[in-house]
């Protein structure tokens, strides 16, 4: 879907030329893909403890874990288990899922 406003921009300030600029970059940037059906096979993980989280979090630094709350790409299932996994409360921001792209981008800073 595509909700535009009087600028031309969608409800958060992104217009089709930027998107398409942006996803240019991404192409262009971009040599490794993720296989997401072969990843949802492997979630949750199953080296964690009985707590969820993994099994190494002493051997790293703690994590930051950030949600986007109008995100349609990872819903707020997927952060919870996340943040549980490294051992933090996740963050949500008032963004959709590129939380540093558009008229939100604010938010996230």
């Amino acid at each position: 879907f595509d909700i535009k406003t009087e600028n031309g921009c969608d409800d958060n300030g992104i217009t089709d030329a930027d998107i398409e600029r942006i996803q240019g970059y991404f192409k262009r940037d971009s040599k490794a893909t993720i296989d997401l059906v072969d990843a949802s096979k492997k979630l949750p993980s199953e080296n964690v403890n009985s707590n969820g989280q993994a099994l190494f979090l002493e051997h790293i630094p703690k994590a930051l874990v950030i949600g986007a709350k109008d995100d349609f790409i990872v819903d707020e299932e997927g952060v919870q288990e996340t943040a549980r996994y490294f051992g933090v409360e996740p963050i949500f921001c008032d963004s959709p899922h590129d939380i540093m792209l558009g008229n939100r981008h604010t938010n996230g800073a």
